[in-house]
């Protein structure tokens, strides 16, 4: 029984419509790209045999940049640590860590001043005070009307710090300090994960572009992760897209992903050029998927990459790592 007869007791519409599909899908499959031969392409050609040259500044772009998603990491991290430094350095931690505080004795009010801070719309004000006996002097923070110059008050002390009985030594409320540490340092350390994680995956990367062994893969489909680049309150942002590819080591079957936000140079060809690590076959980078900022020199077979694009990535990672030693040095210190 022919196919025509098999649709026949289908309505006119809907045979040409199923007639259609299989014609298309013939077509589709009878054009069905066929793998290159590795010998024929051109990335091949230029990318030479292993060992590969990979510059130094290739090697840092690499590692501290890593591509699209990485740098999600860098926002993170900076704004996280910064949120963290201001509520250890600038609000200060001595008001959130219990202390035991013993009578110092007397000392007088010597300038009351306002400051820029308020709570619940109360002004704070800045209370300087001495210990003329001791030769200790300090400020303590409270609410305007407390003291007056001239005033005497008793003095406490716990370890090297001196307060005003009753008052605190910042003038911000013990809970906002930890407030912004505890979020700040949690959106911080999410993107110090994200920055590690792109450094381990830069060395693989490395590794498979100094000694991988070039192959085919087949591309097998792409999804939207769950980054977006852009947008606003109207207008949804771009996907970062992960693309997928899939080849062959030994009979086994590994794949081979990529991120990017344009993906036309991954999806333009049905397969595309992977290097793998020998070693670890499941190890491997898309060649079309490197960073834009990776360029390959083919009369010396050399990756390289301009040095002004390691400039962000460095100052990036001094300042996350300069914000950590602070926050854990002024931590100490509040201690």
């Amino acid at each position: 029984m022919s196919a025509d007869h098999e649709i026949d007791f289908l309505p006119p519409k809907l045979k040409d419509l199923v007639k259609r599909e299989v014609e298309r899908q013939l077509k589709k499959n009878l054009q069905e790209e066929e793998p290159p031969q590795l010998a024929d392409l051109p990335q091949v050609q230029q990318i030479g045999v292993a060992p590969r040259n990979v510059s130094l500044f290739s090697r840092l772009y690499l590692r501290l940049y890593g591509g699209t998603v990485p740098s999600f990491g860098w926002v993170f991290a900076v704004f996280g640590f910064t949120f963290a430094f201001i509520a250890a350095g600038l609000m200060g931690l001595d008001d959130t860590i219990p202390r035991q505080w013993v009578d110092a004795g007397k000392g007088k009010i010597t300038s009351v001043d306002e400051t820029n801070s308020s709570y619940n719309d109360r002004k704070i004000y800045a209370y300087l005070f001495s210990m003329t006996d001791q030769q200790i002097s300090g400020t303590s923070y409270g609410f305007n009307g407390k003291y007056e110059i001239g005033d005497e008050v008793t003095i406490e002390k716990s370890g090297h710090r001196y307060r005003i009985e009753g008052l605190t030594l910042t003038g911000v409320p013990w809970f906002f300090p930890l407030l912004f540490l505890g979020m700040g340092s949690l959106f911080g350390v999410i993107g110090l994960g994200a920055m590690m994680s792109a450094w381990f995956t830069g060395g693989n990367t490395i590794i498979c572009l100094q000694d991988g062994i070039a192959i085919t893969a087949k591309f097998i489909g792409m999804n939207p992760t769950s980054i977006s680049v852009g947008g606003g309150k109207r207008t949804q942002g771009k996907p970062v897209m992960k693309v997928d590819f899939e080849y062959q080591v030994d009979g086994e079957t590994y794949t081979a992903s990529a991120w990017a936000l344009d993906t036309a140079r991954l999806t333009d060809k049905k397969y595309k050029v992977v290097l793998y690590d020998p070693m670890v076959p499941k190890c491997s980078v898309v060649l079309d998927g490197l960073p834009s900022g990776i360029h390959l020199d083919e009369s010396t077979e050399q990756f390289w990459t301009n040095p002004l694009h390691c400039v962000l990535p460095l100052l990036v990672t001094a300042v996350v790592v300069a914000e950590v030693v602070a926050i854990i040095v002024l931590t100490i210190r509040a201690i």
